[in-house]
């Protein structure tokens, strides 16, 4: 990610949450936790950056994808273990490593709320946004258009989250 990108990034953090989105986003984050919760998190935050959100987001994320390949991997291994042919066992366990899991939304929801958190807690933490954890992560792991689009989902419904970083998804399925 080049320094241009993550300025550029930067200044849409800025402006969306600095415009009034911190509001929205504090607002979204209280459908989910506790008001109590929410302002002991960005209380307890403040200074100390997002790392361990933007950790656990992570570690969710890769969770999910890991456990599609890990049931893909269990489905080709039951047919070859009832003597199936090749093609079935490879047809059948690609195809269950990137069907959508039953809870794989909710897992995105939750990596993607604790993002846009993270996002907003380094914001009013008044230090500088290119330090932001959440924030470099999700412009390593995904890029800024995929940024863009979480930080315009966190004004809006948060369970539509996942389906706005939707190729991300699509992307963590083929894996």
């Amino acid at each position: 990610m080049s320094r241009a990108e993550t300025d550029s990034a930067v200044r849409a953090c800025v402006q969306l949450v600095g415009g009034g989105g911190g509001d929205v986003i504090t607002a979204q984050a209280m459908r989910y936790v506790a008001p109590e919760t929410w302002n002991a998190l960005v209380e307890r935050h403040r200074g100390k950056g997002c790392d361990a959100l933007a950790a656990f987001a992570r570690a969710l994320l890769d969770g999910k994808k890991s456990l599609h390949g890990m049931v893909g991997s269990l489905v080709g291994a039951l047919l070859a273990a009832l003597g199936r042919p090749r093609i079935e066992q490879v047809f059948a366990q690609e195809l269950t490593s990137r069907v959508p899991l039953p809870f794989g939304h909710e897992i995105a929801l939750a990596a993607r709320g604790l993002q846009a958190a993270g996002i907003f807690i380094c914001f009013t933490d008044g230090g500088a946004m290119g330090d932001c954890a959440c924030l470099r992560d999700l412009l390593l792991n995904e890029g800024k258009a995929q940024l863009d689009n979480l930080l315009q989902g966190a004004l809006n419904d948060w369970s539509q989250l996942p389906g706005r970083m939707q190729p991300e998804t699509v992307a963590l399925e083929r894996h």
